[in-house]
């Protein structure tokens, strides 16, 4: 087996990953068929974040942020900004969310979240 062969294998399994990936990605409603969150940070949650994170927040395709998210961003500030911009596969929702809304979504996961 030559370099070329091997390296040629390797991206085959590379696509083949990032096509589950996607499949995944899409096939996860993470709404379970449960009735809508009543807050507005709930409300923002579910329809953006539970989807990789959970719905309750244990994790998923993203990592679980209920009870983890404090730690991870002792100022809310820089929680806010990741998920403006984003970061690795995690999509930036500052073009999406108005900054209210970016607000009250990192609220919900430091205080409701998994309560």
């Amino acid at each position: 087996m030559t370099f070329k062969q091997i390296v040629r294998g390797i991206e085959a399994l590379a696509l083949v990953a990032a096509l589950v990936f996607v499949v995944l990605l899409f096939a996860n409603d993470g709404g379970g068929g449960e009735a809508a969150p009543a807050s507005g940070g709930a409300q923002l949650y579910s329809a953006n974040c539970a989807g990789c994170h959970g719905v309750d927040g244990g994790g998923g395709l993203g990592p679980a942020l209920a009870g983890e998210v404090t730690t991870a961003f002792p100022d809310i500030e820089d929680q806010i900004t990741l998920v403006s911009e984003g970061r690795g596969s995690m999509p930036a929702f500052g073009g999406d969310l108005s900054e209210e809304q970016l607000r009250q979504l990192v609220e919900y996961t430091r205080t409701d979240l998994g309560s």
